[in-house]
Formats: structure tokens, sequence, C-alpha cells
């Protein structure tokens, strides 16, 4: 696992429970997170994680923004807008069968006057036993915790990847 991890900031909870629907059952199943913003997540598209290369993904609620409350693997990642069409119709297909209240790929990002970008394959997603302050967290940028008076979902920040016993 990397020495980053991406912290997503306000997830919708409905979104998580379709894909834990399959990887409670196949863990290993890659399935799809589609941030919203209109701008890549410059990391990822640098330097894409892979199956044998994760990125430890951790995400508050949009419910619960100052506590991380979920946990995957990032395997991949894909720029929406650069994807050949057979890629993006497999894709597509596959977040309507799998995770149908999603709708296949979607552009979210419109009222930014922007695309969508990101597009995130994920395994291994788990719901935490015990919540972890945000403020246990540290931005790689600065070096500083992150602060738990959140008040708006959206976003994301690199931070230091907490130690998997933190992560119960």
């Amino acid at each position: 696992m990397r020495p980053m991890a991406l912290f997503l900031n306000g997830v919708f909870e409905a979104v998580l429970k379709e894909v834990r629907l399959v990887q409670d059952i196949l863990p290993e199943h890659i399935m799809f997170l589609q941030p919203h913003k209109g701008e890549a997540i410059a990391k990822l598209r640098e330097d894409p994680p892979s199956v044998d290369d994760p990125m430890l993904l951790l995400m508050s609620l949009t419910d619960d923004l100052p506590n991380v409350c979920y946990v995957a693997e990032i395997v991949g990642w894909d720029d929406k807008r650069a994807m050949a069409p057979r890629k993006w119709h497999m894709i597509s297909r596959l977040i309507w069968i799998l995770q149908p209240k999603e709708g296949g790929l979607y552009n979210a990002s419109h009222a930014e006057g922007k695309e969508s970008v990101n597009l995130l394959h994920v395994r291994r997603l788990r719901k935490l036993a015990t919540r972890v302050s945000v403020t246990k967290l540290m931005n790689v940028g600065d070096g500083q915790p992150l602060s738990d008076g959140r008040t708006t979902s959206g976003g994301w920040i690199y931070v230091k990847a907490p130690s998997p016993r933190g992560l119960r």
C-alpha cells in the first residue's frame, strides 16, 4: 500500500451501500465511485493505482463530515472525458447493473460549468466499526491535521496513510 491516502469529504452513503452489496460477498470485485468535481485528482492521474499497487481511500459521509466512516482501496483511475467509447459503454453497463442508483457513468459537474472527470475503481470497501475523526489525518501538503469544522461535502485531500490498526 502506498504511504499516501486519498480522503474524500462527504460521500453519499447510499452509493457506498450499493458497492457493499457486491463487495461484502466479493471483496475483490472492482466497483466504481464518481466524485463530482470537474477537475482531475492529480496524483491519481500522474501515477494511477493498480491492483498490484493500490492507494488507500478514506471517506466521510455527507451527514458525518468530521469522521472517516468508510475505507477502500483504489485500484484504478480513469479520466471520464478521455475514455474510449467502448470502455465508456462497458463500464456504464456494469454500473447500471451493479450500482443501479448511480445511473451509469454521468457528468455531475454541469453546475460548475465543467465536466466530471474522475472515475475511481475500488475494491475491499468496508464500513469502520469505530469512526475515526478527520483530525487524526495528516495533510501531506503541509503536515498539519485536517480540521473537523467541515460544513460542505465535496472535494478531496491527500493525507498520510494511517496505520491499519487505527482503521478498524
